[in-house]
C-alpha cells in the first residue's frame, strides 16, 4: 500500500509510526520532521505536494484546517484517485469541489492512540481501501449518513480532552503525596479497566453505573461533588 500524505504535523507522524507497512510519500511541509520520519520508518519526501500527488493514487490530507482547503486549491487532482481528509471542520462538500475530478473522503482519528495502533477512526462515506489503511491503526466505524459523522467526529476533541482530564487526575494524586509512576500507571489503568467493562459487559451503561455506586460510598460522594459543581454538563457544552 502507498499513500501520499500532504501536511507532515503531529498527527501526520502518528499515523506514520501506526501504519507500518505502508509506503508513506511525505509533502515537503515541516523538513526536518520530514526526514526524521524518513530517516526512521523509510518514508519517501517528494519535492513539492504536487509531487506526492503524482506519484500517488491515494492521498491522505493532514493539513491544518485552517488553511487545508486553500492549499488544496492550487494543486492538480486526477480521476482514479482517492482523496482522504483528516482535516478537522472540513465538510465533505467543500473537500470534493477541491481535490475533483478524485473521490473524496473525510475520516477523524485520536491521533497519539493511532501510533500504538489502539484508537478508532471514523471513515465518511465508505470505502474498502481506506479501511484497510485505518484498520492498521485500530477500529473503524463507517459512516453511510454525513451528520452522524460529523456528530460522531466531536470524538477528535474528546479524545484529546481526556488527556487533559487524565493529567489532572495523576497531577492530584502527585500532590496527595504519590510518586509520578504509580500515580500515572493508576490513573491509565483504572481508565483503560473501565474501558474494557463498556466494551465487554453486557449490562446497560444505567445498570453499571448503578453497580458501582454504592448508596453512601466514596463514588457516589465523588459524582455528587462533580455534578453540584457542573463538572459533567460542562462536557456537554463543550463537545
Amino acid at each position: 500500500m502507498k499513500i501520499g500524505l500532504l501536511g507532515v504535523g503531529h498527527l501526520a507522524e502518528y499515523l506514520v509510526r501506526g501504519a507500518r507497512g505502508v509506503d508513506f510519500v511525505l509533502g515537503p511541509r515541516s523538513a526536518d520532521k520530514a526526514a526524521r520520519l524518513a530517516a526512521t520508518y523509510g518514508c519517501a519526501v517528494a519535492d513539492s505536494n504536487q509531487a506526492v500527488l503524482d506519484q500517488c493514487e491515494m492521498v491522505l490530507i493532514c493539513l491544518p484546517a485552517a488553511e487545508g482547503l486553500a492549499i488544496l486549491q492550487g494543486l492538480r487532482f486526477r480521476a482514479g484517485q482517492s482523496v482522504c481528509s483528516a482535516m478537522a471542520g472540513a465538510r465533505i462538500d467543500a473537500l470534493r469541489a477541491e481535490v475533483a475530478p478524485a473521490a473524496a473522503f473525510c475520516s477523524m482519528m485520536p491521533g497519539f492512540a493511532n501510533a500504538f495502533s489502539a484508537g478508532p477512526s471514523l471513515i465518511y462515506p465508505g470505502d474498502a481501501a481506506w479501511e484497510q489503511f485505518l484498520a492498521r491503526l485500530g477500529p473503524v466505524h463507517r459512516f453511510s449518513e454525513v451528520e452522524a459523522f460529523e456528530t460522531a467526529a466531536v470524538f477528535g476533541a474528546m479524545s484529546g480532552a481526556s488527556i487533559f482530564l487524565l493529567r489532572h487526575l495523576v497531577r492530584w494524586y502527585e500532590g496527595q503525596g504519590l510518586n509520578a509512576v504509580t500515580a500515572r500507571r493508576l490513573v491509565a489503568e483504572t481508565f483503560r479497566g473501565n474501558a474494557e467493562v463498556l466494551l465487554q459487559a453486557d449490562a446497560g451503561l444505567d445498570d453499571i453505573a448503578k453497580g458501582v455506586a454504592t448508596p453512601g460510598g466514596i463514588t457516589e460522594q465523588l459524582v455528587a461533588t462533580l455534578e453540584a459543581h457542573g463538572a459533567l454538563a460542562a462536557w456537554d457544552t463543550a463537545m
